[in-house]
């Protein structure tokens, strides 16, 4: 049996993707690979009481100063491999006191807003850049770099971020059980009218303004509504509802919780998604498992993560993405056809695949370093001895 440290640098309490890949890795090597793998998670990041008695304007360099520490401190001497969860900090991978250090990397939007790549993004600082840079830097000097789909594998070879192990695709999972239900009436979430659901932050890149620019233009003889669900949303976007014209039929549900957010999915036409960049993309995924349809642009993961289990449209074509949406709205056909696709998608990102590619990983590192043979002669004395 081998050991591994999961290094995780989520702030407590905060709600993200990242303290839910933690738990989702963490679970499924546990649960798949229990005589092979003993996981343990290191804790780096900083307390929010911490961040809390910071000034606002010194809190990221604060917690970014932090991680470094911690990761530098650290006893790697009882773990034969450390998994940096999160490339954004991947200065920590070149910083921790291991030459066995696997990166997940899960995008580079910041590297590819410092190349102005998205229309309209805010700008990145001069502080920022450096970070960036860094992270990036880090991330090329570990054993092997794990990308959560090819869009951002890609996007880290463009930027020349290539370490020596190289960089294998180790998707996602999808937690199925956690949105299925027994088909709730659109009367429980509050919805009288067939509605399109979208789930995003106030970032750019969820263009969260984008689901609404496709509900003006679906066509007046289909009686529709919109529900974007999130953070409060910030002044821009109430900006942008207001003007729109339809404002009176669009609702937002703020930062709902896991048994309201999958009775929005079921009960839901159809899941709208015209971000602008992912990753990878867990909405789509989550959409399909509980059922309701999916129209999503291509942008980034997403033609990878939906295939052929939605309706697609290049990033930007509001049209075509409004289409998509009348038609899942008045083709029951269809619409039943694109709803069994996304049952049978949703399979591709089991949390046993998620293990299984993820052994593979520390495998190839561990072989690469001299330790493959110690661990095979491990498991051969092991099997012997249950053999008898």
């Amino acid at each position: 049996m081998f050991r591994v440290a999961l290094l995780d640098t989520t702030v407590p309490g905060e709600p993200g993707s990242m303290g839910r890949y933690r738990d989702q890795l963490a679970g499924a090597l546990d649960k798949y690979f229990p005589d092979e793998v003993s996981v343990s998670v290191k804790f780096l990041g900083c307390e929010r009481e911490t961040l809390n008695r910071t000034p606002n304007r010194l809190r990221m360099w604060r917690r970014h100063y932090h991680i470094w520490r911690s990761a530098r401190n650290l006893d790697v001497s009882k773990y034969d491999l450390v998994h940096l969860l999160d490339g954004s900090f991947g200065y920590a991978a070149g910083t921790v006191q291991s030459d066995r250090v696997v990166v997940t990397v899960h995008d580079v939007i910041p590297r590819l807003q410092m190349d102005r790549v998205f229309a309209g993004a805010p700008p990145v600082g001069r502080g920022a850049r450096w970070l960036i840079k860094r992270s990036l830097q880090g991330v090329g000097a570990s054993s092997m770099v794990c990308s959560v789909s090819q869009s951002t594998a890609d996007d880290l070879s463009r930027f020349d971020c290539l370490p020596d192990g190289g960089i294998r695709v180790v998707p996602n999972a999808i937690e199925t059980e956690l949105f299925e239900g027994s088909g709730e009436l659109s009367s429980e979430v509050g919805q009288s009218t067939p509605y399109l659901f979208h789930l995003g932050n106030n970032g750019f890149y969820k263009n969260r303004a984008g689901a609404i620019e496709i509900f003006k233009r679906i066509h007046t003889s289909v009686p529709v509504r919109l529900v974007l669900a999130g953070p409060e949303p910030d002044d821009s976007l109430r900006q942008v509802c207001n003007a729109s014209g339809v404002a009176e039929r669009i609702e937002f549900v703020i930062d709902p919780d896991q048994k309201t957010l999958t009775k929005y999915y079921r009960a839901a036409a159809a899941f709208l998604f015209p971000s602008l960049y992912e990753g990878f993309g867990w909405p789509p995924l989550e959409a399909m498992a509980a059922g309701c349809p999916v129209v999503s642009s291509d942008a980034g993961s997403l033609r990878e993560v939906v295939g052929d289990a939605g309706v697609i449209a290049s990033c930007g074509d509001y049209d075509t993405m409004a289409r998509g949406c009348e038609r899942l709205l008045i083709d029951e056909v269809f619409r039943d056809r694109m709803i069994q696709a996304g049952t049978e998608r949703v399979k591709q990102f089991s949390r046993k695949r998620l293990a299984e590619n993820m052994m593979g990983v520390y495998r190839a590192v561990l072989e690469r370093n001299g330790d493959g043979r110690k661990m095979a002669n491990r498991t051969s004395e092991r099997n012997r001895q249950e053999n008898g």
